[in-house]
């Protein structure tokens, strides 16, 4: 793990030097979160590049049309959103709010049998849906996998529309963020890989701890 704080260490440094000498991040009316809560992002169920994807993105330091729009990378008329919605796709909007990408989310509470309604910023959502489970500890780690594993694809599908002209249906996106989130915990949960077909329906009950 040492390795792991060492890096988010000299990242928290270098953004927090960053955010002192230009006021801002890539536009200053975009909320941050704290240096420190970097750290509550580590999780070791996740690969270390998407907990720095995920640290990135609470950020907002992802490559969003809107950041791409403040560093002059992009003109006015291609700060739309990829998935045609027509809003300005900023991170919030992308991973919360667009009505396609944002929608995934609703399978996804569909899927857990949650019922929560999506804050503005998206640190704000990680903490509500990693704590909207149940109050254990097994029940917030496994949201928290579940949650990187939903961003993750999220990103992945919005790249492949950019750059790939690749178009998956809100179904195909749930089913890749089923199977993302199933190879992460497969090696923690033994009984795992024996219920494939039944982490698909009920999630928690298969894990045990339903």
């Amino acid at each position: 793990m040492y390795p792991v704080l060492k890096i988010m260490r000299m990242l928290n440094f270098l953004d927090t030097f960053s955010m002192g000498v230009t006021g801002g991040g890539v536009c200053d009316d975009h909320k941050k979160i704290s240096p420190m809560d970097a750290f509550s992002l580590w999780h070791k169920d996740v690969p270390l590049k998407v907990v720095l994807f995920a640290w990135h993105l609470f950020w907002d330091r992802l490559p969003t049309k809107d950041n791409l729009l403040c560093l002059g990378v992009i003109d006015q008329a291609s700060r739309l959103c990829v998935s045609g919605c027509g809003s300005l796709e900023s991170s919030n909007h992308l991973f919360l709010h667009c009505n396609f990408f944002g929608s995934v989310w609703n399978f996804i509470h569909r899927w857990l049998g949650l019922s929560v309604a999506a804050p503005f910023q998206v640190s704000d959502h990680f903490n509500q849906f990693s704590c909207s489970g149940g109050t254990t500890k097994a029940h917030r780690s496994i949201l928290q996998v579940i949650w990187f594993a939903v961003v993750c694809e999220i990103w992945k599908e919005r790249n492949n529309s950019l750059f790939n002209v690749k178009e998956c249906s809100v179904n195909q996106v749930v089913d890749k963020i089923k199977s993302l989130a199933f190879t992460w915990l497969k090696a923690k949960y033994i009984s795992l890989p024996l219920n494939y077909h039944g982490w698909w329906f009920s999630s928690f009950t298969i894990l045990g701890i339903g």
